[in-house]
């Protein structure tokens, strides 16, 4: 299968295992990179700290994955898997955490 190697979870930063042990999240942490990878199971996924361009002050973890070749149905279906499922592997205070982006 070609796309077995994208399935592997990717590097996680050492800065984004800290921020997220500072933030209390860091037991969510793997679970919504599972579900970021189910959400999008052919794309690359890289994982690490994001800085709001609006609000300098707050970070959040950056799940940014690759979506160049998709289809407008399937970025559809994908962001409905992470939004309909990141509320239940995350309580809100610690989701608010997690951003998911499209490259």
């Amino acid at each position: 299968m070609p796309n077995e190697s994208l399935a592997t979870l990717p590097v996680i930063p050492a800065g984004v295992e800290e921020f997220a042990a500072n933030k209390g999240a860091n037991g969510y942490l793997n679970a919504v990179i599972e579900l970021a990878r189910r959400a999008f199971p052919s794309s690359a996924l890289c994982v690490s700290l994001g800085r709001d361009a609006e609000e300098e002050t707050h970070q959040d973890i950056a799940l940014d994955v690759e979506v160049g070749a998709k289809a407008a149905d399937e970025l559809l279906a994908g962001q409905q898997i992470w939004s309909g499922g990141i509320g239940r592997i995350c309580p809100s205070r610690h989701a608010v955490y997690f951003v998911l982006g499209w490259r």
